[in-house]
């Protein structure tokens, strides 16, 4: 397969790229996306800039990894980066990551709550799965339903959570006593969340929700039922047994303070400019292996360099990438990457906000 060498030095925009997925919605997304009506169902997650795809049983390996637009060659995200890779990832963090982005993003909308689940940290994903990264996640919340009343998401064991007690719950399939060892957290448009690998988590009904996370797709699931389908113990714990499976959430507890402050990210203003503002979500201080900022423009405003990539995606309204090669439209609901080659870029837009995925490297 021939890559261009052009397409190391231009933002990458992508084709869709829709997945089924346990839980059910995909009109609201369908609706942000400004594409033709759907009705809710589990085709409900869209990966808008992955180089790994998703673990989707029956589906082979690399399943869903991006693909360019056809004016950039209609070329899968990873054979370019293949192709290039100091010159897509940066040098630094092909070494960190070879042959695949650090930060990755998607979209789901949900009607339902999503299964009870977390994901193995970098050093479990490696002793276990043989796979170099963890996931860490976090949620921006594009949008609340109007069919949900009070929209929410669920994160970190409760005070009076112990690992013995969980385990019974989860051997009792006692759902809602499961559900009731993590904290309850109502969300609206704009919040930030959260989610450091091994943590129990899921998000509830009526969001709909831009993921930024590491490297992994891999997902341990707690619910044998959900929404009608019955899960294999390989979709539950990725070929672990019970003890094993569970031993990959992080039972510490958190009181409702602790959890808001570790999970609930404020903004801190990081540059204003005439044409926009940009805002960091999750920065170093978090520790992890990316960072989350958001960029308001009304006008001309222009990226700082940064000797890696970058993943961007167009949470309100459209958005133009003037890079040296020529201008790019991205669309309110997709993503695009940014090559750390592709040095110089402006956002344009007449009021818009841009999501920025900024990759780290974390021992």
């Amino acid at each position: 397969m021939e890559v261009p060498s052009w397409l190391a030095n231009v933002p990458l925009l992508f084709k869709d790229n829709r997945i089924d997925r346990f839980y059910i919605g995909g009109s609201a997304l369908a609706a942000w996306r400004h594409a033709d009506p759907e009705p809710d169902g589990h085709h409900c997650e869209e990966l808008l800039v992955s180089s790994i795809g998703a673990i989707v049983t029956g589906k082979p390996k690399g399943y869903a990894v991006s693909v360019t637009i056809d004016e950039q060659g209609a070329l899968p995200l990873d054979k370019i980066i293949q192709a290039y890779p100091d010159d897509v990832l940066g040098t630094r963090f092909q070494e960190y990551n070879p042959g695949h982005l650090s930060v990755l993003a998607r979209v789901g909308d949900t009607t339902v709550r999503l299964p009870m689940q977390c994901h193995p940290t970098k050093a479990d994903a490696q002793k276990y799965f043989g796979m170099p990264m963890g996931k860490t996640e976090a949620w921006y919340i594009a949008r609340t339903r109007e069919d949900c009343e009070d929209p929410c998401v669920y994160v970190g064991f409760r005070p009076d959570v112990t690992r013995e007690r969980f385990e019974q719950l989860f051997l009792d399939q006692d759902i809602e006593g499961m559900l009731g060892c993590l904290h309850r957290i109502s969300v609206r448009q704009g919040d930030v969340v959260l989610v450091p690998a091994g943590m129990p988590h899921c998000v509830g009904p009526g969001c709909l929700f831009v993921e930024f996370h590491e490297c992994n797709d891999l997902t341990i699931r707690l619910e044998r039922e959900v929404n009608g389908l019955t899960l294999t113990d390989e979709e539950l714990f990725g070929g672990l047994d019970v003890e094993h499976g569970l031993g990959l959430f992080d039972y510490t507890t958190y009181s409702e303070e602790e959890i808001r402050r570790r999970c609930v990210m404020e903004p801190t203003l990081l540059d204003s400019a005439e044409g926009g503002e940009r805002f960091s979500f999750i920065g170093s201080e978090q520790g992890e292996g990316f960072e989350v900022e958001v960029a308001n423009v009304h006008g001309s405003y222009a990226l700082p360099a940064f000797d890696g990539h970058r993943v961007l995606v167009a949470l309100e309204g459209d958005v133009e990438l003037e890079a040296v090669s020529g201008t790019y439209r991205l669309g309110q609901g997709y993503g695009a990457c940014v090559p750390a080659a592709c040095k110089e870029l402006v956002l344009k837009g007449g009021s818009a906000r841009i999501g920025i995925g900024v990759p780290r490297i974390v021992s």
